[in-house]
């Protein structure tokens, strides 16, 4: 069985790497992974789960994108 890819911002610590669906393409993945990072960098690194952040930023990005 194939591993599902793994999306990694270059010096991220474990708790920003979030694995990405393979239903996303390469672009919405990258965007909702970085901007799941920003989130937790606006926490200075601490606490709060990926998940989350990766469910709000992708929330986050389909109501822009319904507008």
């Amino acid at each position: 069985m194939k591993s599902k890819p793994k999306a990694e911002r270059p010096g991220s610590t474990p708790a920003a790497v979030m694995e990405v669906d393979e239903e996303l393409s390469a672009p919405v993945a990258q965007q909702i992974a970085r901007l799941a990072y920003s989130y937790w960098e606006a926490r200075g690194g601490k606490g709060g789960s990926p998940w989350e952040d990766w469910f709000r930023a992708e929330q986050e990005l389909l109501r822009k994108r319904e507008l």
